[in-house]
């Protein structure tokens, strides 16, 4: 039978998720995300409601690398 190897999270294997969350701050010493702004996107389509203005937007976002990669 063949000899099945242990992969290690950031050594030879990498992680990487969408949208922060507190739990990947600490799961496997940190998992890295790239994750969008909801504060800003939560802004931006309260006004878009309110001026009734329906419109196409970039939506920005950040990568927040950790251990995982």
């Amino acid at each position: 039978m063949r000899e099945i190897s242990v992969l290690e999270i950031g050594k030879n294997l990498g992680i990487l998720s969408y949208n922060e969350t507190p739990l990947k701050e600490v799961l496997q010493k940190g998992i890295t995300v790239m994750s969008t702004d909801f504060n800003v996107m939560g802004r931006l389509c309260a006004e878009m409601i309110l001026s009734k203005e329906g419109k196409m937007i970039k939506n920005e976002f950040r990568v927040i690398v950790r251990e995982s990669l």
